[in-house]
């Protein structure tokens, strides 16, 4: 049997705390820098709209590089891994949940577009997969543009993710209604407790699935 290395992948690049520490460096170096305009330029006309738009001007370009900064030295904590037959979440080396793939697993892989524009374009897609076992499921997903989801080689088993209300149309074929019920229970999973991997590990993460386990999909 062939032995493979361990594998980590950081997730949540932008978790929680990050997050907050950005829009609150936003905050605070617009409302400075506009005070501090605000008073440098009291005797020149609309110099309110002024130092509004240098501290706004501002907030972007040193957020920016904060946030870069922050990417950088302020991990989540979290990872998922590939180690022998076990696929887990961790949390700074605790293991949240598992899964061992050396027995019976479910999979679900879908993917949907994103309809509006967030810290990701509009038009982009989620790319989901969560392997399930038992009551035990580990979901994980990225972002990718629609050229490089066309470029995945397991492109065509990411089932287009349908809103309820199409439930209705599909109610004649039974098959595709459970199996978008089935996608909504993991959708649930994956934005209450999903991990969020770069796309360069998500198609990491799909290989070393591919090489080591029997059950998970193949490019057709």
């Amino acid at each position: 049997m062939q032995q493979h290395p361990p594998l980590s992948f950081p997730a949540d690049p932008e978790h929680g705390g990050l997050r907050f520490a950005v829009l609150a460096c936003f905050v605070g170096v617009a409302t400075l820098t506009a005070l501090i305009a605000s008073a440098l330029l009291a005797n020149v006309p609309f110099n309110g709209v002024l130092s509004v738009a240098l501290g706004v001007g501002a907030a972007i370009l040193i957020t920016r590089t904060v946030e870069a900064n922050l990417k950088q030295r302020w991990p989540s904590g979290r990872t998922v891994e590939i180690e022998g037959d076990t696929v887990r979440l961790a949390l700074k080396g605790q293991t949240q949940r598992a899964i061992d793939g050396a027995q019976e697993v479910d999979l679900a892989l879908w993917r949907f577009a994103i309809t509006r524009r967030t810290r990701v374009p509009r038009g982009w897609y989620v790319v989901a997969l969560a392997i399930v076992q038992d009551s035990i499921h580990v979901p994980v997903y990225t972002f990718m543009s629609p050229e490089d989801f066309n470029d995945l080689p397991l492109a065509e088993r990411f089932v287009q993710l349908s809103a309820p209300k199409t439930d209705k149309k599909d109610a004649g074929d039974l098959r595709l209604a459970g199996q978008q019920r089935r996608l909504r229970e993991a959708e649930v999973w994956r934005w209450n407790e999903g991990a969020e991997l770069s796309r360069e590990d998500f198609n990491t993460y799909l290989g070393a699935l591919q090489d080591r386990f029997e059950w998970m999909v193949k490019p057709s």
